[in-house]
């Protein structure tokens, strides 16, 4: 148990020490807005075919 914490631990921290550009974060930030608005309009879509 105390090694899979101590690996957890080292994990986490490697990922946070790595440096994200700014290109690749706006890049994901576009891809969340656009699953978010497919999301959306799948919901939208749906409650109208239950409404008819």
């Amino acid at each position: 148990m105390e090694r899979v914490q101590h690996m957890t631990r080292s994990a986490i921290r490697r990922a946070s020490n790595v440096e994200v550009n700014p290109q690749t974060k706006r890049n994901l930030q576009d891809l969340i807005i656009n699953f978010s608005l497919i999301l959306v309009c799948l919901l939208l879509i749906y409650i109208i075919v239950l409404l008819m």
